[in-house]
This record gives structure tokens, C-alpha cells and sequence, in this order.
């Protein structure tokens, strides 16, 4: 094996021998001895995708084919109709853990029309799609993602492929026009490139014109419109926006749920006082999804004004908002209120001393932002379980 000495003389990335025999690489940012052996987490590793997941079918001569099954040399159809040839495929699979950085993108059948795409289609976040706006222009798939036909997907593990052809082009995925590859400087992230370095991040876009076969938009008013389309679509194919103030809110104490008694904008439970793993639980929603002009894109359950313990013999115990014992399941105080993330953990020690049941109520600082149900679903209690998956 060889190496190659950057400017920072403890990166290294090492490529496989000439003869191609031998392992085929590693990298560290750490001074390595001979015999050594390294071992990187995935947070290393620069994770940044804009890639198909494997199984989408790509349009070829040879018909609809999966991503995993195409070669070079393979004549994909452009969506012009033009036959071109693949230059070169790339390849790497994911241990995703919750960031959002990696997850792959839904795109539900028929999101952007009849037919496109004609299945469920899955790729990167950054991944541009081609949208007719009065001519194409591209767009990357996390600008649009809206909580309903387009959205991310909470997974172990992804497998993300690229194809490459002799310039940047739009293919067909499952029937939807979307991009491929263009070197960006980062062919050095995929698994089979000639010298592979794990904390190479493959959507990093370099200062400067870049040779897009479109227009290419984050951002703006072409983007606004393609939103604003794709929400119309979503209300045609079944999709809904509910408002309900307390967004399905319960306590799962030990496992067994609670609802609420409800007044206005507040709750109260009864709350056995041996309880020992309580959780205020709720729907979310993300305000960049339902609330024109935001740019929020956090999951918010509800907006807590404030919390209240009674168990009408140890007297009422107001717990205020900003006490540290509420951590997990809570953002930061805003403007005199609390936004739990949908599923907020009570430790046993705010009732400490209370005997045999107490009240707790929950009062509310406005109503829970709408959020979107999927045709042929309800709103209603939310599952703890479901909900830590989210």
C-alpha cells in the first residue's frame, strides 16, 4: 500500500497497490505507526449523500432496472429520450442513526403528478430533482420536503448509488426526472473509487459556477412555487391538515396510558404517585411544513405555558419551565413557553412525597400547530413506541 501526504501531515488517505491486491483503504487524521489498526465511528465519516437508494429503477434500453443491478457501459434514456452510456457507478452504504444529514428522502408515488414518480421513490437529501417551471430547473429534494409526499425516513442503514455519464443529465427514477451524478471534487467518499476517504463529504459544492445541465434553485421564488404545487397535489391525493389543540396528548406512566380530563387549553391526568417512568406525549409537527415563511425544521409536540403537581394533601407545586430536572424531551424556553418534542420525560422527583395519586396539569401557551394525515388515517393517541422511533 501507498499514501498520499496532504497538507495536514497526520491525513492520510492510503489506496490499494498497484497490482490491486491488498486492503483497500483507510484514512486518520491521527499519526499512524506501521501495523496500526483504526477504528472510526460514523460521526467521522462526513456523511453527506446525493445519491438513489438501492432498489430504485433507473430507465435503461434494457427496460426499468434497480440502481444495483446497472454497469458501466449500461445506455440509460435520458428524459429527453436521449440514449447515453454510463461512465461510471458509485457506491456506499450507511449506518444512518437518527441524522438527518443521511437519511434518505420519500418520495411518494404521484407526489409531483400522475406517474412521477410512478412508485415510492427514496433518495439522498440533497439529491436535485428536475421540476417543468415554465422550463426545468433543479432542485434539491430537502428544499421540498413537506411533511407529507415528501418527507425523511428514520432508518438503520442505507445503501446510496450514483450514476455517472459523460456530462450531468436528468434520468428517470421510478418515472421522475432527477439528476445525475456531477463531480463535485468528492468521488473520493464512494466505497469503490480508486482511493476512498471517509471523511470526504460528497454534496459539498464548491465555490463557483458548477456545469448543471438546469438551472439549478435552493432557494426563492421558483422554490416557493414548487412547494406551494406540491401541497396542492398532496391535498388531491388524500392528504390533510388537522388542527387539534392538544395534538392527541396523554401520559404513559409505566407503560399504561392516561388521558387527560380537558378544559380550554388545559389538561389534567390523575398520575399514580408510584409511577416511575412518565412521559407527556403527543403528535408533532414541523412548522417549516405547515406554517407559510418558516424555516423551522424542528418536530415541536406542544407549547407548555405550565406544569402543575397536586395531590390536594402535600399542597400544588408549580414546576417552573425552566427547571433542570425537565431535559429529555423539551427544547429551550421561548418567549415565555416550552415546546416538547412529543414525547417529554417527567422524572419521578417532581412528585417526590406525593401520596397515592396526584393531579397534573398541563396548560398549554396556544394550540398545537396543524400538522398532515396521510389519506385513510385518523388523528388520535399517539403510540410511545411509534413515537420514539420517529
Amino acid at each position: 500500500m501507498y499514501a498520499t501526504n496532504f497538507d495536514d501531515p497526520a491525513h492520510l488517505v492510503f489506496t490499494r497497490n498497484p497490482n490491486g491486491i491488498g486492503r483497500a483503504f483507510i484514512i486518520s487524521r491521527e499519526e499512524l505507526n506501521v501495523g496500526d489498526s483504526v477504528t472510526f465511528s460514523e460521526s467521522q465519516l462526513g456523511d453527506y449523500v446525493v445519491c438513489f437508494a438501492a432498489g430504485t429503477c433507473i430507465l435503461a434500453t434494457q427496460g426499468e432496472t434497480a440502481v444495483e443491478s446497472l454497469q458501466v457501459s449500461d445506455l440509460v434514456i435520458t428524459v429527453t429520450g436521449e440514449i447515453r452510456p454510463i461512465r461510471w457507478i458509485g457506491h456506499r452504504t450507511l449506518a444512518c442513526r437518527g441524522r438527518k444529514d443521511a437519511l434518505p428522502v420519500h418520495i411518494a408515488a404521484h407526489a409531483f403528478g400522475e406517474g412521477r414518480p410512478a412508485r415510492d421513490l427514496f433518495v439522498s437529501p440533497a439529491h436535485a430533482v428536475a421540476v417543468d417551471v415554465l422550463g426545468e430547473v433543479l432542485i434539491p429534494v430537502c428544499r421540498l420536503i413537506n411533511g407529507s409526499t415528501i418527507k425523511q425516513m428514520d432508518v438503520e442503514t442505507v445503501t446510496y448509488w450514483h450514476v455517472e455519464l459523460d456530462s450531468h443529465d436528468i434520468l428517470l427514477a421510478e418515472g421522475l426526472p432527477a439528476e445525475s451524478y456531477l463531480d463535485c471534487g468528492n468521488r473520493r467518499f464512494f466505497a469503490n473509487a480508486d482511493a476512498t476517504d471517509l471523511l470526504a463529504t460528497p454534496d459539498t459544492r464548491p465555490k463557483g459556477p458548477l456545469p448543471f445541465c438546469r438551472p439549478f434553485h435552493e432557494a426563492g421564488p421558483v422554490v416557493d412555487l414548487v412547494r406551494a404545487r406540491l401541497e396542492d397535489r398532496a391535498v388531491t391525493l388524500g392528504w390533510r391538515k388537522v388542527e387539534e389543540p392538544f395534538a392527541g396528548l396523554h401520559v404513559v406512566a409505566d407503560g399504561r396510558v392516561i388521558r387527560p380530563d380537558m378544559e380550554g387549553l388545559t389538561a389534567r391526568f390523575v398520575v399514580p404517585a408510584d409511577a416511575r417512568d412518565v412521559h407527556l406525549v403527543s403528535s408533532t409537527s414541523v412548522p417549516a411544513h405547515v406554517l407559510a415563511d418558516s424555516s423551522d425544521d424542528r418536530e415541536l409536540g406542544l407549547p407548555l405555558a405550565s406544569l402543575v403537581i397536586d395531590d390536594g394533601l402535600t399542597g400544588a407545586r408549580a414546576i417552573a419551565l425552566d427547571d433542570t430536572r425537565l431535559g429529555e424531551g423539551f427544547y429551550a424556553i421561548e418567549e415565555g413557553s416550552r415546546w416538547s418534542n412529543g414525547s417529554a420525560r417527567l422524572p419521578a422527583d417532581l412528585w417526590a412525597g406525593c401520596k397515592g395519586s396526584f393531579f397534573l396539569r398541563v396548560t398549554l401557551a396556544a394550540p398545537a400547530l396543524p400538522r398532515w394525515i396521510a389519506p385513510g388515517e385518523t388523528a388520535g393517541v399517539v403510540d410511545l413506541a411509534e413515537q420514539r422511533r420517529a
